[in-house]
């Protein structure tokens, strides 16, 4: 089984009515205009809406269970011509060649590649895949120091909802070492049924924090040049305090 397969339907629930990223996104498509592909797509979040826009969509992920959730949205919704759906790791899937306007790799998604060689194995691949005029874009939090020295491994209660008519309650614990960028994230499902047993599901896996220069010289080495860096989805100037660090890349070719 996929590591992520246990988490799909959670994923799923837990991100259904985030949609801050949706206006940036849709817009840089619309700037693009062209086929577009989404790397490690888990369920269709950003999927969807944007094949609605009008849009022809490829989305990449490894884990089956999100991609069987993210087909049975498309679907529902009738978009099955505008969206194609690749089970693959996105160091290594097979892509078409020069066939994409924009490939982007959405909320902190790219921190799951853990090693340079990872990184730059995905990059290499998004690269051969992109036109030559295309943009990457990979939307990474702004790393605090402070913050992230609070990470202790204790758990905390991030949010609650229902699924499947089971309460859920969502705990994550997160250990993070400054000196190798590495966060150690732990999620615990808690579901309670109509009798009150409650299961317990967990899910544990690492994520490698970015700095500016850090990513810059990464899609360098890629064989990309870097064309903006926002701190926001409005476009803001990136600086200390931003929220986001969203990089814009092409080839450099």
């Amino acid at each position: 089984m996929n590591a992520y397969d246990i988490l799909a339907h959670y994923y799923d629930a837990d991100l259904r009515d985030y949609h801050e990223d949706l206006p940036f996104l849709r817009e840089m498509a619309r700037r693009a205009d062209g086929p577009l592909l989404e790397l490690m797509c888990g369920t269709g979040r950003l999927l969807l809406p944007l094949a609605e826009a009008g849009f022809t969509i490829t989305g990449v992920d490894s884990s089956p269970a999100m991609l069987a959730i993210a087909r049975a949205h498309v679907d529902e919704a009738g978009l099955g011509d505008r969206v194609t759906l690749i089970q693959g790791d996105v160091q290594d899937v097979a892509l078409p060649a020069e066939a994409f306007s924009l490939a982007f790799v959405a909320v902190n998604s790219f921190m799951h590649l853990e090693t340079v060689r990872d990184q730059l194995a995905c990059l290499t691949n998004v690269r051969r895949a992109l036109q030559r005029r295309g943009l990457l874009i990979i939307d990474l939090f702004n790393p605090n120091p402070a913050e992230i020295l609070r990470e202790d491994n204790r758990l905390v209660l991030e949010r609650e909802y229902r699924l499947n008519g089971r309460h859920v309650q969502k705990f994550v614990a997160i250990d993070s070492d400054a000196a190798t960028q590495i966060s150690r994230v732990t999620f615990l499902y808690d579901e309670t049924d109509a009798d009150g047993h409650v299961t317990r599901r967990t899910s544990r896996f690492v994520l490698r924090w970015f700095y500016r220069y850090e990513i810059e010289h990464l899609l360098a080495r890629a064989g990309f040049m870097t064309r903006a860096v926002y701190g926001s989805y409005d476009l803001a100037e990136y600086d200390s305090d931003s929220a986001r660090l969203i990089v814009v890349a092409s080839p450099d070719r």
